[in-house]
């Protein structure tokens, strides 16, 4: 394996002075480094921990700009001119290893400034040689750490000669500016469905309610005024393939009032937008993410929403089926989910769904009720989605 630029930790050493942290803080004026602490066996241990450099850093290949950068020593830094603040890096990262700053997101860089003059501010200043820095051929799985094959990180950690350290990594919080994320997961997938069915109106109303989620959700962003540079991130971003894709659908829908044939267009833009922004939820750093739910609830609620339109305008009973073969689907899969993450149940809004949707075969007006009832209950299920997120994090802190 290649050798990288890597902090190396010996738990053994470590007097918890909080030497390293001061340090760095006051270098730099964020809390990057971290010194959680841990209890083994009547006394105490500290794990000193910033960025570990990834082998495979997840959190450069889902930035949408590309503002972030592994040099060929190893180090991952960030360009602050392409940031544009949409906190992905930090979903994607399992160590919290970012912080967003004035201007943009930020994080440890190894103190790049002081390559060839000097250490690293946190390992000069430790009196132990507890924390130490140079060329390593990568990390070591720690069991308090959250698992090693997400990121790989260049991280040497030496454990404690006596006793093992018991830490929970599995963490819980809740996003903070999600109503625009909420909105927008929702709005295009609508959209999708409504004009693949050319129900009426299709072009105008998908037209807006793209516009509107979409702008709602780049409002996510805290430095909008960057928001071009997501060109950069359409080779390996799922978020700036969701943003440029759907921008183009709006484009190809407004361009069909002109011309039809651009219809088609703007379906397939639409289709790998709407994709694009189930596979940005699906990191492995976030449990209550990534597991079957979340493709599950993203498409469905774009068909328990619409389908029961599409029945109120056609009466084509295929749509009644899928509709509820959809409904309970949903039940199904948030119910495995809430076995693990304890999130809650879909029963008590799909099976009224599925009942009145069903029941409009006997009086289609229903199926607006059915409809109404997929909004209440698509919205609610999302937002506990944004609200409460199972995800991995430093232990302790």
């Amino acid at each position: 394996m290649e050798r990288q630029l890597g902090f190396i930790f010996d738990h053994n050493k470590c007097i918890i002075c909080n030497a390293c942290v001061n340090a760095c803080t006051q270098a730099y004026g964020y809390h990057w480094r971290k010194l959680p602490i841990f209890q083994i066996d009547g006394y105490k241990t500290a794990l000193s921990i910033a960025c570990n450099h990834c082998r495979d850093p997840k959190c450069m290949k889902v930035c949408p700009t590309q503002a972030i950068r592994k040099e060929d020593n190893g180090i991952v830094h960030i360009i602050k001119e392409r940031c544009i603040g949409c906190n992905y890096c930090t979903w994607a990262c399992p160590y919290e290893a970012l912080e967003m700053g004035n201007d943009s997101m930020t994080k440890c860089d190894l103190c790049m400034n002081r390559l060839g003059k000097g250490l690293p501010y946190c390992v000069e200043v430790c009196p132990t040689g507890a924390l130490a820095f140079g060329w390593i051929e990568g990390g070591n799985e720690v069991n308090y750490l959250p698992p090693f094959e997400i990121t790989k990180p260049n991280f040497k950690v030496i454990p404690p000669k006596e006793g093992k350290i018991k830490g929970e990594y599995t963490k819980e919080k809740g996003e903070k500016n999600y109503l625009g994320l909420l909105s927008f997961t929702i709005g295009s997938q609508v959209s999708l469905f409504y004009s693949l069915l050319k129900l009426p109106f299709y072009l105008p109303i998908s037209i807006a309610i793209l516009l509107v989620t979409l702008l709602l959700s780049i409002n996510h962003s805290k430095f909008f005024s960057r928001s071009i540079n997501m060109i950069y991130g359409l080779k390996n971003s799922w978020l700036s393939r969701e943003v440029i894709f759907s921008l183009l659908s709006v484009l190809f829908f407004t361009l069909t009032l002109i011309y039809s044939p651009m219809y088609y267009l703007a379906e397939v833009s639409l289709t790998i937008g709407v994709a694009s922004s189930i596979l940005i939820y699906m990191l492995k750093s976030r449990p209550s993410w990534y597991n079957v739910d979340t493709p599950v609830s993203f498409i469905g609620s774009g068909l328990t929403i619409v389908l029961p339109l599409a029945y109120f305008f056609t009466h084509y009973i295929v749509f009644i089926i899928i509709g509820a073969f959809v409904g309970v689907l949903e039940i199904i899969t948030a119910h495995e989910k809430s076995k693990k993450f304890n999130t809650h149940e879909r029963i008590a809004y799909n099976v009224p769904y599925v009942a009145i949707f069903t029941a409009s075969l006997l009086f289609s007006p229903l199926s607006i009720v059915a409809s109404a009832i997929a909004v209440y209950s698509e919205v609610n299920y999302r937002r506990e989605f944004f609200k409460k997120v199972i995800y991995y994090g430093i232990p302790n802190y």
